[in-house]
């Protein structure tokens, strides 16, 4: 998008949205089965960390279905409800499932230590180490594949996809080394500490995990706020600055905001009332000039350059 706000007569590539859709879609059927498993596993060998991880591939599973449909209204591009597109649904949709993850975690360690205050649990430690591992691979495997896959998509959907697919793993692998630990306790004189391995395991677990809900609202929330992200805002003020030199306006303005994967930037040139120096032909040529100092625009952004003689006082002077 660029020139006076009006949608680009240039389309979303349809492709690479397939692409992401049928990425997201893979990856909540394989989310999905990790969670059957995961929770049946652990409901079968006791482990109230097992039954944990499984709730969390469940949640994971409707993210990723959500997320999947998010492309797909996404991949339609502006329409006449939505004039600017659906990028939205992107910071809306990580702020949920980050605070779904956040009271999740906080029941979990609820009852971890309500488990940890009654004696701990008995558990199998076979069937745990059993789940522990295949979700271990299966975790590590499909963050590699949507890894590979999603080079060149530029899909923030995509990035927490894989990092849940990552961070899942990571989790798991520390599930089975704990258990295996566990299970080498057994007939030895350290074999009380047994029943404690699960709630301690549970909670060292939460404990590791409750950044990642965390840092997720936070960045979604400064997006749905529609906070300046200051990189982007140097960058527009610095390119702004220069064409100012270089045209003889007086000033800029100029206002930023990145939603999801989209970029919303809009740049007022200051120029005297009675200056009639240009041609609609050069001052195109100067929008142009502004897409090409931004390194070139993309289907994501939403450009417009105008030229007033009207300043708006609360930015007239950037910081």
């Amino acid at each position: 998008m660029w020139g006076d706000g009006h949608p680009s007569p240039v389309p979303i590539d349809a492709d690479l949205h397939k692409t992401e859709q049928k990425l997201l879609l893979r990856s909540a059927c394989a989310t999905a089965v990790l969670a059957i498993l995961g929770v049946f596993l652990g409901l079968m060998s006791g482990a109230q960390s097992l039954v944990f991880d499984g709730m969390f591939e469940a949640i994971d599973t409707c993210m990723a279905v959500l997320a999947w449909h998010a492309s797909r209204l996404i991949g339609r591009g502006a329409d006449c409800r939505f004039q600017f597109g659906y990028w939205h649904l992107e910071p809306i949709l990580s702020l949920v499932s980050s605070m779904v993850r956040l009271f999740v975690c906080a029941y979990g360690l609820l009852g971890g230590v309500s488990s940890l205050i009654n004696g701990g649990r008995i558990i199998h430690y076979d069937l745990a180490i059993t789940s522990a591992a295949i979700s271990s691979c299966v975790s590590l495997a499909a963050f590699l594949y949507v890894q590979r896959h999603r080079c060149g998509l530029e899909s923030s959907l995509l990035e927490a996809d894989a990092r849940g697919w990552l961070f899942g793993g990571l989790m798991s692998v520390g599930l089975c080394t704990s258990f295996l630990l566990a299970w080498a306790l057994e007939g030895t004189g350290a074999a009380w500490m047994m029943p404690y391995i699960d709630p301690v395991v549970l909670i060292l677990l939460i404990g590791a995990m409750l950044p990642y809900p965390i840092c997720a609202i936070y960045r979604a929330g400064r997006n749905i706020l529609q906070v300046a992200p200051r990189d982007l805002d140097q960058q527009v003020r610095n390119l702004a600055n220069k064409l100012v030199t270089r045209h003889g306006f007086l000033d800029h303005q100029s206002y930023v905001a990145r939603i999801g994967r989209a970029r919303f930037v809009e740049i007022g040139f200051i120029t005297r009332s009675e200056h009639a120096g240009f041609t609609v032909a050069e001052l195109d040529k100067i929008r142009g000039e502004v897409a090409a100092e931004m390194g070139g625009l993309r289907t994501t952004d939403w450009l417009t350059v105008y030229f007033t003689a009207v300043r708006r006082p609360s930015l007239a002077n950037p910081r």
